[in-house]
């Protein structure tokens, strides 16, 4: 499986808008491919774009610390059936990776509706 996050420099996990880089990590070979945040370079349509950008990388789904996702991103992210790793809050990638390893974090299908933020 292919999970994207988006992490900032320190490498935690964060919304959307807050991270520098886009990470796509390979659940299964253990790897993973960084790339630049494209909703950086946006205006409108950020959090959208990002999504898109991942799937169409292979991204089946998205660590999500609240506010990662807007009502319309999130309704197209349920659509094309992309599954949430909730998140409390800001989570280093390691702590990500070896949590979701264990068995700790498991994938669901939605997300609470405090963490969506309005579009």
């Amino acid at each position: 499986m292919i999970i994207a996050l988006v992490i900032d420099e320190q490498e935690s996990v964060v919304p959307t808008l807050e991270g520098a880089t886009i990470r796509l990590y390979d659940t299964d070979s253990q790897t993973y491919e960084d790339y630049p945040n494209i909703a950086k370079q946006l205006q409108e349509g950020r959090r959208s774009a990002v999504l898109r950008f991942a799937a169409e990388k292979g991204a089946e789904a998205f660590a999500s610390p609240p506010h990662t996702f807007c009502e319309r991103s999130y309704a197209q992210a349920v659509e094309q059936r992309i599954q949430f790793y909730l998140l409390e809050g800001p989570t280093s990638f390691r702590e990500f990776a070896q949590r979701r390893q264990s068995g700790l974090l498991s994938p669901t299908d939605q997300l609470p509706k405090e963490t969506i933020v309005a579009s």
